[in-house]
């Protein structure tokens, strides 16, 4: 699903769809991981919340903070940075 399409879904229409995972990039064209998570939890998802980040120092603070807004979502970091 695009991130167009992901935008124009009320909270009804991403429940009655009910993913158990979904993968995002950091950013995803107008919005970010952590409004994608705070979306989804009103929507009452409860699932694997992949998010896939360039080299961060530190990305443990995206799960903290994810965490902290919406403790239900199983958010997990993925770097895309690229293998030596």
């Amino acid at each position: 699903m695009s991130c167009n399409d992901f935008e124009q879904l009320d909270d009804a229409q991403l429940a009655e769809i009910a993913p158990d995972v979904v993968i995002s990039t950091f950013v995803y064209g107008s919005l970010d991981c952590l409004e994608i998570s705070q979306r989804l939890a009103r929507a009452g998802f409860t699932g694997r919340y992949l998010v896939l980040v360039p080299d961060l120092p530190d990305p443990q603070i995206i799960v903290d903070d994810i965490t902290e807004s919406c403790p239900d979502i199983d958010i997990q970091i993925v770097s895309t940075a690229p293998s030596a």
